[in-house]
């Protein structure tokens, strides 16, 4: 319980491709720069920038944290996928002769939390599966 969120942020971020991993990374860079300006300014007392490198450090933050809130959907996302492409193809397995539809059909009826719109690409993929092999 201590530290789960840490350790889901960790763990998203691991599973995270390399161009995300890249994304997530130039944002802490330009953070740590403004915050390096934002000390100057601090230490040389000048009021003007202390408020102008503060607004600007303050942006930095919220673009990490936005680059980190997108990548939390992404991979919540493709979570979501591949559990419904798991149940699906069990099912497809199952169906004799299985088609879009009936396959679709099939998967609604049991699994109702999903939606048709996102299972179609994915049924439309695993009947092309079957069909290959």
């Amino acid at each position: 319980m201590r530290h789960r969120f840490v350790r889901g942020l960790l763990n998203e971020i691991l599973k995270a491709t390399r161009l995300e991993k890249i994304t997530l990374l130039l944002p802490f860079i330009v953070a740590l720069i403004d915050a390096e300006i934002f000390y100057y300014s601090l230490k040389r007392r000048e009021e003007l920038l202390i408020i102008f490198s503060a607004f600007v450090l303050f942006l930095s933050i919220l673009e990490i944290i936005a680059v980190l809130e997108e990548i939390r959907m992404f991979v919540e996302r493709a979570i979501r996928r591949d559990e419904i492409e798991e149940k699906m193809m069990k099912l497809a397995k199952k169906l004799e002769n299985p088609t879009v539809k009936k396959l679709i059909d099939e998967f609604m009826k049991k699994y109702r939390e999903y939606s048709s719109q996102e299972v179609y690409p994915i049924a439309c993929r695993i009947i092309d599966l079957l069909k290959k092999s």
